[in-house]
């Protein structure tokens, strides 16, 4: 949102994706199948690393939830200023541009579409709706938006 300041406590849903769709983090499943949990390729795996560093990098975040696509991610990112800490929480361009590029010099070149997608998450039942879409995102992926396939 124009003017809005991504660095406020709250909840945000967010979604990044590989450059040009290509099907990369993770490893082959065969067409059709219901997938519950995807095995994730290299590529995959680095990237669920880099997640679960957020929180020991930037101690007022969490990452309540995520799931990791075959070209794509979303996560439920938290800002939860911590007011003993003399520095402002970072924004959410600056975590994610920050973890695209610890994925990037892990894999020695950029899988990245340029940006990312982000929504203020403004109430509970909101939230939750989310959590559940993201839940049930890798047994849906044949109809998913993302999926080149679809």
């Amino acid at each position: 949102m124009k003017g809005y300041d991504y660095s406020r406590n709250g909840a945000y849903f967010i979604t990044f994706c590989v450059k040009d769709r290509h099907e990369i983090l993770w490893n082959h499943t065969p067409v059709g199948a219901r997938i519950a949990r995807p095995l994730l390729s290299d590529a995959g795996t680095i990237i669920q690393t880099a997640i679960e560093n957020i929180s020991k990098v930037y101690l007022d975040i969490n990452i309540d939830k995520y799931v990791i696509m075959p070209n794509h991610v979303h996560m439920i990112v938290v800002i939860q200023e911590n007011n003993g800490r003399a520095m402002r929480a970072p924004t959410i361009s600056r975590i994610i541009n920050q973890m695209k590029g610890y994925v990037t010099k892990q894999l020695g070149y950029s899988i990245w579409q340029k940006l990312f997608y982000d929504r203020v998450i403004r109430d509970e039942a909101e939230y939750q709706r989310i959590w559940q879409y993201i839940d049930d995102n890798p047994a849906r992926w044949d109809e998913d938006e993302y999926n080149p396939k679809k």
